[in-house]
């Protein structure tokens, strides 16, 4: 007596699916690229530029608190993120118009409403990220990918035949 999992002779259809499976991969190929363009991407302040805060706090964050107390400083959206510690908080605020002095006067209204709300917490950094950095980061981004896929192309070719490698890559656009 052997004990089976997986019956010696099984006979199920997977391919009765097939049309049902490349419906709805096709369906969902359309929306990504429709969204892609409509309503477009989001670029965050690492693209677009911006400001970053990062703070240490004395206890844990408390990050319902922190969005309460920075998103009504009319400074645009806030992104909040842990790193670190569970003390350590990243504030990202989008670029504050084309001007530097606006910038400038965004991140010190964020920084002086978080040492008055929290007198105890360490402002270990304050920055701004200009345009230029955030361009050269997304040329980079998309040289990295363009040579990720030539790289899987020439794998898939040598491994396999070249038309599948076409086919993968196609994919993947």
């Amino acid at each position: 007596m052997r004990l089976r999992f997986i019956p010696d002779h099984t006979n199920y259809p997977f391919m009765r699916g097939r049309f049902a499976g490349l419906g709805v991969s096709f369906l969902l190929s359309v929306i990504s690229v429709v969204l892609f363009f409509y309503p477009g991407l989001n670029y965050g302040p690492d693209f677009k530029g911006g400001i970053v805060v990062e703070a240490r706090f004395v206890q844990p964050a408390d990050f319902p608190a922190l969005r309460g107390l920075l998103g009504g400083l009319g400074v645009g959206n806030i992104a909040l993120q842990e790193f670190g510690s569970p003390n350590d908080v990243r504030i990202r605020m989008e670029r504050q118009g084309d001007v530097d002095v606006a910038t400038t006067a965004a991140s010190k209204k964020v920084t002086d409403a978080l040492q008055k709300a929290y007198p105890d917490v360490e402002i270990r950094r304050a920055s701004s990220i200009g345009a230029s950095i955030s361009g050269e980061q997304f040329q980079s981004g998309m040289i990295a990918m363009g040579l990720a896929l030539i790289a899987m192309l020439i794998y898939i070719w040598f491994r396999f035949e070249w038309q599948f490698g076409i086919g993968a890559i196609a994919t993947l656009v």
